[in-house]
């Protein structure tokens, strides 16, 4: 195999969010709630913003109106509150330099989200590192309306990199999204995985090693 293209899921692959101390956390708290958790309610009303049935701010308020939130000014406040906290990504160690370094080697790079926020956010986000102009193609679920794992949104993004699925590689932390990633054919990468099941073609367990992984399939 000659590796010309990296696709990148970005929330747990590039940044993460500290979930037990972040804005929202604080803003329930502060209405007597205690920290929000998943549940089947609130992922289906995420599935539903990522592929834009319904809009970031109607996920917001619906899911405050879940936890319990009522009152019109508290829903209003929470909503500011839930879009602070889609902001406060903190990157893994090593992604700048990482992501740099295979740039360097002659390889596209490509991410495919599950998300409701726009490119634009994640391009800001991502300049804070200065990553924003390392891609080559960004498939992101909430403007094409279709989300991981459907075939689809990988080779949207593969597309502008002009390399087959045999040609590249995805790098994942869920099961079904690296599944989705193989059956198309791609060498699958896991890093920050969800538990020790989830498995794949190779295992970063830091980001830099993404770089070693790449010059071995290259």
């Amino acid at each position: 195999m000659s590796l010309k293209a990296i696709l990148f899921d970005a929330g747990d692959i590039l940044y993460h969010r500290d979930r037990q101390n972040d804005t929202l956390v604080k803003f329930l708290a502060s209405h007597g709630l205690p920290p929000y958790s998943r549940d089947a309610v609130s992922v289906e009303l995420q599935r539903r913003a990522y592929v834009a049935e319904i809009t970031k701010e109607e996920h917001h308020e619906e899911f405050l109106k879940h936890l319990g939130i009522s009152d019109p000014q508290a829903i209003a406040e929470g909503v500011t509150a839930m879009n602070d906290v889609q902001g406060e990504v903190k990157f893994f160690d090593g992604v700048a330099e990482t992501l740099h370094r295979l740039k360097a080697l002659g390889l596209s790079l490509a991410i495919v989200t599950n998300t409701f926020n726009s490119t634009e956010d994640k391009l800001d986000w991502f300049s804070r590192i200065g990553i924003e102009g390392l891609w080559d193609g960004i498939a992101n679920s909430c403007e094409l309306k279709i989300s991981k794992p459907d075939p689809k949104i990988y080779l949207a993004a593969l597309e502008p990199t002009g390399a087959t699925a045999a040609e590249a590689a995805f790098v994942g932390h869920a099961a079904y999204e690296l599944e989705a990633a193989k059956a198309l054919g791609m060498t699958t990468i896991t890093f920050n995985r969800d538990s020790p099941d989830v498995t794949a073609d190779h295992v970063a367990n830091r980001f830099e090693e993404l770089a070693e992984i790449a010059g071995v399939l290259s």
